[in-house]
């Protein structure tokens, strides 16, 4: 619901889910501590999958991606809520998460990726990379076989034509 509609009321999230608004005030007093719970649970998830990737293989980021873009919404819900650097617990989780595959990308440019570009450029494109996914998925213009390869060519390769274009 809350990826649908940001800004839903903890009565919609709760109709939604089927359960009655009392209960759900129960469990989550506000929609802050809802917010919370799930960014929590994202975490959580993406913590999971980063514990099962070989961050020394060839393949990590191959890997990393197609296990990311299978948690699809569950973590889609991290890049949909800007303001939550203001918690400061919820930030220290996302820069610890972050900075793992920094070193990966860190790691892997001259080689695999470009080393011209700032290694953080190269996380946000690979990070905006699987937020298109999700939604291109969600909105049935992508199937979910084919989103690791759509995020992992513009990732390797970039948008461009290298036969007709010349590179600066």
């Amino acid at each position: 619901m809350l990826l649908r509609d940001p800004t839903a009321s903890l009565g919609d999230v709760a109709k939604a889910a089927g359960v009655g608004r009392t209960t759900l005030h129960k469990r989550f007093p506000t929609r802050s501590a809802l917010i919370r719970a799930l960014a929590n649970d994202a975490l959580d998830l993406a913590e999971s999958v980063l514990s099962q990737v070989d961050f020394h293989a060839d393949d990590a980021v191959e890997d990393l991606v197609t296990r990311l873009l299978a948690l699809g919404p569950r973590v889609e819900f991290l890049m949909r809520f800007p303001g939550m650097e203001q918690d400061v617990a919820l930030h220290a989780r996302i820069l610890t998460l972050d900075q793992r595959v920094l070193d990966l990308i860190t790691r892997l440019q001259g080689s695999r990726l470009r080393r011209d570009l700032p290694a953080w450029w190269i996380l946000r494109t690979l990070y905006g990379g699987l937020f298109n996914s999700w939604e291109a998925i969600a909105a049935g213009q992508l199937a979910p076989l084919d989103a690791p390869r759509f995020v992992l060519s513009t990732l390797f390769e970039g948008v461009s034509d290298v036969r007709t274009v010349d590179r600066p």
